[in-house]
């Protein structure tokens, strides 16, 4: 008995599981074709955090045009929208900061990115790149982007 388990074992290890090819968007040639402009303004939830909307949309339109996306105002291009909601550290929650990059298609959902973190105030000037570059990456490598960018 004990050598038929051990056979059983042992052929089941020599045949491969098939795995699922991972996702990945779209390809930077198809990225070219794509013109997306970013809207002029951020929705916050603290008046003082425009500025900093301000910022990331100018980061923003650079990290696009880096991802291979064609930053234009044309019609028909993608709307990028931005927001940004930050709840202060109190005694009884930690702070908050919550932002998300959304692509949108005459106002209809393409996709969206967004990143969250606790105990962390929106990043100084010199870093909003960094941060802007990472949501820029997170939109050009979406498999829902591919999935419309072949529908359409």
């Amino acid at each position: 008995m004990k050598v038929w388990a051990a056979v059983l074992l042992l052929a089941a290890c020599a045949h491969s599981v098939p795995h699922a090819a991972p996702l990945s968007g779209p390809a930077r040639a198809d990225l070219s074709r794509v013109a997306v402009r970013v809207a002029p303004e951020t929705v916050v939830n603290d008046p003082v955090l425009a500025d900093r909307g301000g910022e990331l949309r100018a980061a923003l339109g650079k990290a696009l045009a880096d991802e291979g996306f064609t930053v234009s105002d044309r019609p028909g291009a993608l709307t990028v929208t931005t927001s940004i909601d930050y709840v202060p550290w109190t005694a009884v929650s930690a702070a908050s900061l919550y932002i998300v990059v959304a692509l949108k298609n005459e106002g209809a959902s393409v996709d969206q990115v967004e990143v969250q973190k606790l105990n962390e105030a929106f990043p100084e000037p010199a870093k909003v790149g960094d941060l802007a570059h990472a949501l820029a990456h997170s939109l050009a490598t979406s498999p829902r982007l591919r999935d419309f960018l072949s529908k359409n």
